[in-house]
């Protein structure tokens, strides 16, 4: 039966036939092929419910095939395998009908997971062609079973929403990847579109967005440097000044970001995605770029991505600077509301609580988090945080709220608490320590 059927390409003969061993022992049938060429002879000759497909192959790419197999299948689930993290295979292999997109080694049974949804998908379609052929034929006098269909059409479409669940997670994990591989072409802005993202939540929900516009929020804030992989990686990387002509390439890269995630194909509730991530560099007063919008002529969502992503930048370090002082980073986003930032976007910003802010700024070392010192922080806002910093006297609550704050913030101490706390320590080799 064509719903049990697994095809797997693979050119490597040792991952191939490591794999074949395991879905086969986990009860799928396999058939397997070891380049482009065969896999397209073998789905010739008979129907699968999921191809398991390698991108780089001696004769055609992952993609070529890709194209081959939903031409002749497009009910067929495709999901594609890689050792490498290319940005481009990932957008182009979407583009091209991909399910998912799994870095090698795939997770063994995140893989199984999706290949048994595909099967039980596939089952239930040709069980439904079957059964609207059947009613069809049938006449008005076999009511019951018309009835007793209905029920597990019901069950099938209970079903096949799980599996749209299972893929839309996929989805979001394949953006996941797509945005660490922008961010290590430059080492010190790594984890820099998950942080920006996770500001933007977090901002999003004391605005009081619905799930719908956070889900927008966050695929936009994962995506929203997507055109940096088309801006030379010796610009990101330059310390110091950049001239007017390396300035005007990094600024392209939002027209980019909105070129390339409409090949994304959004649709529906999701379709302005391209436009909000593009929109991250729009100024409250309209002097920003790409296109100079002012004030609601900007998305909400861009809006607030636009706070989001100042805020990272200037309290995490960068080649031409260290983070910036606490008192200094919040004192320039207060300035800038109404010029730079919306000023719903900045009052909603320092009413975060700084054991969130902490938990982001150290999302790639939560290691290094004492639980006492988060639970302590929720207590306190980002504006208790700038008082704090800006007060000449602080009080003993003031002074514990900055103690546990600089124990993971690597800016420099504030002058009046200098004497009194340590900066924070090195957590990497990627990251050292505070200038104080």
């Amino acid at each position: 039966m064509s719903a049990e059927k697994i095809l797997l390409v693979d050119d490597n003969k040792g991952q191939r036939v490591t794999l074949e061993s395991i879905l086969k022992h986990s009860g799928f049938d396999v058939t397997s092929a070891d380049c482009g060429t065969a896999a397209i002879e073998a789905a010739k000759n008979q129907p699968f419910a999921a191809a398991l497909l390698d991108i780089k192959m001696p004769d055609l790419t992952g993609i070529d095939v890709l194209k081959v197999l939903k031409a002749h299948n497009p009910e067929m689930v495709v999901i594609m395998m890689t050792g490498y993290s290319e940005t481009e295979y990932a957008i182009g292999a979407l583009n091209a009908g991909a399910s998912a997109y799994f870095l090698k080694p795939a997770n063994i049974e995140q893989l199984k997971t999706l290949l048994k949804q595909a099967i039980e998908h596939q089952r239930l379609t040709e069980e439904n062609k079957a059964m609207s052929h059947a009613l069809r034929e049938w006449s008005a006098s076999l009511e019951e079973k018309v009835k007793e269909r209905t029920r597990q059409l019901a069950e099938a479409q209970r079903i096949t929403l799980n599996f749209y669940d299972a893929l839309k997670k996929n989805f979001e994990s394949t953006l996941e990847v797509l945005s660490i591989a922008i961010d290590q072409r430059d080492p010190l802005t790594a984890s820099h579109s998950f942080r920006v993202t996770e500001y933007a939540l977090e901002l999003g929900r004391l605005m009081g967005l619905g799930q719908n516009e956070l889900d927008k929020l966050r695929y936009a804030g994962l995506m929203h440097d997507l055109g940096k992989i088309e801006v030379n990686e010796d610009i990101l990387r330059k310390e110091g000044s950049l001239t007017a002509e390396e300035y005007q390439e990094i600024q392209e890269h939002a027209q980019g970001t909105f070129t390339l995630l409409s090949k994304f194909k959004f649709k529906n509730d999701l379709a302005d995605v391209p436009n909000i991530a593009s929109s991250h560099h729009e100024r409250f007063d309209g002097t920003g770029y790409p296109k100079k919008l002012k004030g609601s002529q900007i998305p909400l969502l861009s809006r607030i991505l636009a706070v989001a992503d100042v805020l990272d930048a200037i309290t995490s370090k960068r080649h031409y600077r260290n983070a910036m002082s606490i008192e200094n980073a919040l004192s320039i986003v207060k300035r800038e509301s109404g010029g730079h930032f919306d000023p719903e976007c900045t009052s909603s910003l320092f009413r975060l609580s700084v054991s969130n802010f902490i938990k982001i700024h150290m999302a790639e070392h939560l290691r290094y988090l004492d639980t006492e010192d988060i639970v302590a922080l929720e207590d306190f806002t980002l504006e208790d945080l700038q008082k704090a910093a800006e007060t000449k006297e602080p009080t003993a609550k003031q002074m514990d709220l900055m103690r546990r704050f600089h124990k993971y913030y690597e800016g420099p101490v504030p002058a009046v608490y200098k004497d009194h706390i340590p900066p924070a320590p090195k957590f990497s080799d990627d990251i050292p320590a505070a200038n104080c």
